[in-house]
């Protein structure tokens, strides 16, 4: 049975961003708790007819957590692609799945960066994109929104509406319990 590790609920979305031939990842930092890393949920729209993949990444975090966090080094896991023909035309949670050697064990108390990264065909324009929810009018989740274009640049007064699902995986020793 899974949990949800951290999350920012879709009631919060108030605007969204777009990927484009700029913007190929959006991602939020978070904390997480012990346990087997094994999906990942965004809040995702497609207008028009979009094609390519996005896949769902886990990194190491770096910088300071809620103000400047950006992930560091290879990504520690992949979900399975989604394609992005299969969206909804209009925001709803879509999930990526993690499994085999992506399902990490998460460390209670640690931070992580969990992005969505589009794998560009270069089908996005003007008339075929999709996007991510995201709260820039009053965000309250502790970690932060970061994008990435050339390079991670961090957007603290944003955050990303994402879910990160973990199984627990027992008997827990003690000092890692909920």
């Amino acid at each position: 049975m899974s949990f949800i590790v951290d999350s920012y609920s879709e009631s919060n979305k108030d605007q969204q961003y777009g990927f484009a031939d700029f913007t190929k990842r959006i991602g939020q930092s978070f904390t997480g708790k012990y346990g087997i890393l094994v999906s990942v949920k965004f809040y995702i729209e497609k207008t028009g007819s979009p094609t390519g993949t996005a896949t769902a990444k886990i990194y190491s975090h770096s910088g300071t957590y809620g103000t400047s966090s950006i992930p560091t080094g290879s990504a520690l896991a992949e979900s399975s692609p989604m394609n992005l023909a299969d969206a909804a035309e209009s925001m709803q949670l879509e999930e990526f799945v993690f499994s085999g050697e992506n399902q990490i064990t998460l460390t209670k108390g640690t931070y992580y960066c969990v992005s969505l990264e589009y794998n560009d065909d270069g089908s996005v324009n003007s008339s075929n994109r999709w996007a991510i929810g995201v709260d820039g009018s009053s965000p309250t989740h502790s970690g932060n929104l970061y994008t990435y274009v050339s390079s991670y640049a961090a957007q603290a007064s944003d955050d990303l509406i994402f879910y990160v699902y973990a199984e627990k995986t027992g008997p827990f020793p003690t000092h890692f319990r909920q």
